[in-house]
């Protein structure tokens, strides 16, 4: 029995023919699957992350604690991170990735919104990562984060737009809003 419904399924398939991705209206686009993405994906080609830690971190540790030039080349680095060029291709694209929570709005305990980062604790310590590595999310209707479980990763999915957003934690790159989130189910991101 189950062959038969098999070859019924194919023969459907292919009696209705492929549908024209063109012709699909936005509702319809909307509701097909977000592709998996990995966080180099927001990365343009050419633009090495590292080397602006790598350029100004030396410098850092050679000062004291307390010289007047260390936050000068530390700005100096931040403001580099800031400007850290975005890619544009990935505008309007519907996309699922994952990566950790640094809580920015709650509701009745809940976290409504936050800063999606590759890694944990990388708005927390200094400096954070450049802005092409933080999104911006905020969750649809029903997708708010249980507060307790703000430690664990997640995936995010929906609509990322390219969009420079200041936070009190950094400088986000990209925005996805009415995202839809699940706690992260692997192990290694």
């Amino acid at each position: 029995m189950k062959y038969v419904v098999l070859i019924f399924f194919c023969m459907t398939l292919f009696a209705c023919g492929e549908q024209d991705t063109n012709s699909l209206t936005d509702e319809e686009l909307a509701i097909e699957a977000p592709r998996e993405i990995k966080w180099e994906a927001l990365i343009p080609l050419g633009f090495e992350p590292d080397t602006i830690a790598a350029k100004y971190m030396p410098l850092l540790e050679a000062f004291e604690d307390d010289d007047p030039k260390a936050d000068e080349t530390y700005q100096q680095m931040m403001s580099e991170i800031n400007s850290a060029p975005l890619n544009t291709e990935m505008q309007d694209q519907n996309v699922k990735i994952g990566g950790f929570i640094a809580p920015l709005a709650y509701s009745e305990g809940n976290i409504v919104q936050f800063l999606l980062v590759p890694y944990f604790g990388a708005c927390i310590h200094v400096p954070p990562p450049p802005s092409n590595q933080i999104i911006l999310v905020k969750t649809a209707e029903g997708q708010a984060i249980d507060g307790d479980m703000a430690y664990y990763p997640v995936w995010v999915s929906g609509m990322i737009e390219v969009d420079k957003q200041t936070t009190e934690f950094g400088e986000a790159g990209y925005r996805i809003s009415d995202a839809i989130t699940e706690l992260y189910e692997h192990t290694v991101l």
